[in-house]
């Protein structure tokens, strides 16, 4: 449930873009940049590693948005990274108010995410506070890979998001890092402004409606000319 005046911590990070690496150079962008909206579902401020690991990963969810790809290729690029905090609900100083959840040994079906997310009524696969990794590997909605961060290990896994009816909604991703014993690090919620979603999204052919009218003038043009009368 969703608390009225409840706010999480939000950051817009954008990349501009002069070269993406091949082979994904001919990926088609709008402008010469990505924005990319990114809202902590932690009890605690993202720190800036976070923030920082989520650059690589621009172009990875971007590259899904356009070709609907499960496999987020990391694509490397020439250009530059800014982060932007829109929203920040905590304190100066915060420390996590959750308390570690026992070990869960089979993590399954969808959850809810905490409160304040959006779209409110979205469901995705189950990500607790603690796990055993090769339970959340073995899920094959979950796309996950390894990452350096602060001289650490952490495993990435990038799932879906799904509405009330269980249908998986498109510009919308859970990323959320583990620790190498299991323990839950970072969980963000990521999408594009609307502006590149519908830059990505190809246009729809306009239907032609069909009337009495169309079908008339169409008859009459496909039929013979009268033939002109000789007068005498």
């Amino acid at each position: 449930m969703a608390f009225a005046g409840f706010f999480r911590e939000k950051h817009l990070l954008s990349i501009g873009i002069t070269r993406v690496q091949e082979p994904f150079g001919c990926m088609p962008i709008p402008g010469k940049g990505l924005q990319l909206i990114v809202t902590n579902l932690r009890n605690r401020p993202l720190c800036e590693s976070d923030i920082l690991s989520m650059c690589d990963f621009i172009l990875s969810l971007y590259h899904n948005l356009l070709t609907g790809s499960k496999d987020y290729p990391f694509i490397s690029f020439d250009g530059v990274f800014l982060s932007d905090e829109v929203v920040s609900p905590f304190p100066s100083s915060q420390s996590e108010n959750n308390p570690p959840s026992p070990l869960t040994e089979a993590p399954a079906g969808v959850m809810v995410p905490p409160a304040g997310s959006s779209p409110p009524n979205m469901l995705t696969p189950v990500l607790p506070e603690r796990t055993e990794l090769g339970v959340l590997r073995a899920d094959r909605r979950n796309y996950f890979c390894d990452l350096e961060l602060d001289g650490t290990t952490v495993t990435r896994f990038i799932s879906p998001v799904y509405s009330s009816e269980c249908t998986e909604l498109t510009n919308r991703w859970r990323v959320t890092d583990y620790s190498e014993d299991g323990h839950l690090c970072m969980s963000v919620l990521c999408q594009f402004p609307k502006k590149v979603a519908q830059f990505a999204r190809p246009p729809r052919p306009e239907k032609r409606k069909y009337t009495e009218e169309s079908s008339s003038s169409s008859s009459s043009s496909s039929q013979s000319p009268p033939k002109k009368r000789l007068r005498l």
